[in-house]
């Protein structure tokens, strides 16, 4: 039974994630755990309540210990397990719509589960076999208020203050408990929207893509601040534009980053993920280092097997030096130290630093149960249209084709959610309309054919 996604189990309420999914969860965790507690937490959404109260009823009928961190963003989470306890849950769908909701699940260092510990966790729950306390070992739940420490942490880690004018756009998430105070504890002048908790998302949908946040440009330009903020529903992903309104690439904060840390470090090793793009391998080489590209959902597990100094995904980006988790509080104190230390506009820095790529990604609709049968198919008439320019293909978290003339194309199913997601690079315009539509089209194509099949 495969209950883990690329990040965490993920899904709708009530069809994959049920309080009773969250029950088995709790039991299964507390049997696999060894120590003494196991923190929880949870986002705002409607249903996060009720599911952390079943994993908990899981957690105790183990003989654990539960330590309630209430409703906190997910990095306070991993860095509230380490050193506090010997594993942690969060109850989150991050990003997804306000329908899902989720459980993500760390070890006491504050690292995500690994892959190995998923599929022996999930073995687990398909079993049944719990450990259940005798009723004098059945312990209790006690409650830490940890933000204020938090916060505390990563001002010392950032070691920075600022006068920057900064524009917050919270998501209507759990970020909105602690940016705003964390910015201002910098010294920033903050100026926030969407920035109360609510489980609807009634500002926007959650997920900082461009399309969601697009009024945000137009707001940096009206209100003269020199850059916008935004986070999802959880606070692990960030989005950034510039003092211009410009919207900031994924990659090219990413790149940001990895240039900075390969920098100070004289070198290293800068793990990322499948679907980041080529100006992060060009910054990070000119700078001494190497990419090496993972899984989607496995930076922890990069960072450990290569010793990697810097880990990301788009909008998601770890610093090991802080702690091996997902972190964009750190990201937003480092960025705007970034930006004081450079003496320039956050345009200027990117344009002096960061080579123009250009790069389209786009999701098509498709049941779980047809994304092998698409994949496989697309991959196929894929492959045979782009051999002749292909010079190498990556097969983890999908397909990527690498071309000759440095563009690269990825096909690749969503771990949490039905969509298959297609994502094209190129060094010009041009070329990288004609590949995406080569790709997009085909992978709609198979879509579209195999529900006919399904339905006859």
């Amino acid at each position: 039974m495969r209950l883990f996604g690329t990040a965490g189990i993920r899904g709708k309420l009530w069809e994959k994630v049920t309080p009773e999914l969250a029950m088995k969860i709790g039991s299964a965790l507390g049997t696999y755990i060894e120590g003494e507690n196991v923190a929880v937490a949870r986002d705002g959404r409607t249903s996060s309540i009720m599911l952390q109260n079943a994993l908990v009823s899981g957690l105790l009928s183990t003989g654990k210990e539960v330590v309630d961190f209430g409703l906190i963003p997910t990095p306070v989470l991993a860095w509230g397990t380490r050193g506090h306890t010997d594993g942690g849950v969060m109850i989150t769908a991050s990003h997804n719509p306000p329908t899902d909701n989720g459980i993500k699940v760390f070890n006491g260092d504050g690292t995500e589960f690994y892959v190995e510990q998923e599929r022996e966790l999930e073995n687990l729950v398909s079993s049944g076999e719990f450990r259940k306390a005798r009723w004098d070992e059945i312990k209790g739940v006690k409650s830490e208020e940890i933000l204020d420490d938090y916060i505390e942490a990563v001002l010392k880690f950032v070691n920075h203050e600022t006068n920057l004018k900064i524009l917050y756009d919270g998501a209507n998430g759990s970020g909105s408990v602690l940016a705003p105070y964390l910015l201002g504890d910098m010294g920033a002048r903050v100026i926030s929207v969407n920035a109360h908790v609510d489980g609807h998302f009634p500002g926007r949908k959650p997920e900082p893509r461009y399309e969601n946040i697009s009024y945000l440009g137009e707001l940096v330009r009206e209100l003269g601040v020199d850059l916008a903020i935004a986070q999802d529903g959880d606070a692990d992903r960030i989005a950034v534009f510039d003092e211009r309104g410009n919207y900031l690439n994924e990659d090219t904060v990413i790149a940001l980053f990895a240039k900075l840390y390969v920098e100070e470090h004289g070198g290293g090793t800068v793990v990322v993920s499948i679907d980041t793009g080529s100006r992060i391998d060009h910054v990070v080489e000119k700078a001494g280092g190497r990419v090496v590209r993972v899984p989607l959902g496995q930076p922890h597990d990069g960072i450990k097997r290569y010793g990697a100094i810097f880990a990301a995904e788009p909008w998601k980006l770890v610093h090991p030096k802080f702690g091996p988790w997902i972190d964009s509080f750190v990201t937003m104190g480092l960025l705007l130290k970034l930006i004081d230390e450079e003496g320039k506009p956050l345009s200027e820095i990117v344009r002096e630093n960061i080579p123009e790529f250009y790069l389209t990604k786009k999701n098509v609709p498709c049941p779980d149960e047809l994304k092998g049968a698409v994949m496989e198919k697309a991959f196929k008439t894929l492959s045979e249209i782009l051999e002749r320019e292909t010079k190498e293909i990556l097969t983890i978290s999908g397909y990527r084709f690498q071309l000759r003339d440095g563009s690269w194309v990825l096909v690749r199913p969503s771990g949490t959610e039905p969509k298959i997601r297609v994502v094209v690079e190129a060094p010009n315009e041009r070329r990288r309309d004609e590949l995406f539509d080569l790709a997009y089209k085909t992978v709609v194509k198979e879509v579209e054919r195999l529900k006919q099949s399904a339905r006859a």
